[in-house]
């Protein structure tokens, strides 16, 4: 099993619909996919339709036992858990390893959804992660997210994932395939189904697909 965390301290750089997309992608590819809400916000559970869950992440992480019976599997055929606002609070260091280790299912890859904070969600996932990736649009505060991230995780790979045409990250690590940008996107959210289902033939899911395959062969799983 493969974790990957998705993640910039910068707000707005399209993280949440970045990891529901992958999700969806590498579902298509046949990959076994579990995708991790750790957001105290909420936005991932709320687009995906699982607003105040009756066992959220949180629950987990305090040591309620994951099971077939909680795990949400979602129309687009990938597994998901949703978060609350008590992600916000402490817990061992060892919580997330445990979660993941105890999960009643096999996978192949595991995506965290991380808040727009350095905070102790971020500081969990990075000591379960195999893969950082932080989207990057073409401006000054998310890059700064980027390096921000890459300065935290030593003994973790970061990569950049560049959205729309991009000149600021030239010298960033970076995933090869860009996201294009689209309006097609919002469209698709309201929908409570990714770009993937909802525009399946559209440039901006094959550009998902694109970022996903790449993704899995960086993780020896294509």
């Amino acid at each position: 099993m493969k974790t990957i965390s998705i993640a910039n301290p910068a707000g707005g750089v399209g993280k949440t619909t970045l990891a529901h997309c992958l999700a969806v992608a590498f579902t298509e590819f046949g990959k076994k996919t579990l995708l991790i809400d750790l957001d105290p916000a909420g936005a991932l559970t709320f687009r995906l339709g699982f607003e105040n869950p009756r066992t959220s992440i949180a629950d987990f992480l305090n040591g309620s036992k994951v099971t077939d019976s909680n795990l949400v599997t979602t129309s687009e055929r990938f597994d998901f858990i949703p978060a609350d606002s008590r992600v916000v609070a402490n817990f061992s260091e060892d919580s997330l390893t445990k979660v993941l280790s105890d999960l009643p299912k096999s996978y192949d890859v595991v995506i965290l959804d991380l808040p727009g904070s350095l905070s102790q969600p971020l500081t969990m996932a990075l000591s379960v992660s195999e893969l950082v990736i932080v989207p990057v649009r073409n401006d000054l505060h998310s890059l700064r997210g980027y390096l921000q991230i890459k300065s935290i995780s030593a003994e973790v790979e970061v990569k950049a994932l560049a959205i729309g045409a991009n000149n600021l990250i030239a010298e960033a690590e970076l995933i090869d395939e860009p996201l294009l940008e689209s309006n097609e996107l919002e469209a698709a959210a309201a929908t409570k189904v990714s770009i993937l289902t909802h525009g399946k033939a559209s440039e901006s899911a094959e550009s998902f697909r694109n970022v996903g395959y790449s993704i899995l062969e960086k993780l020896g799983l294509e």
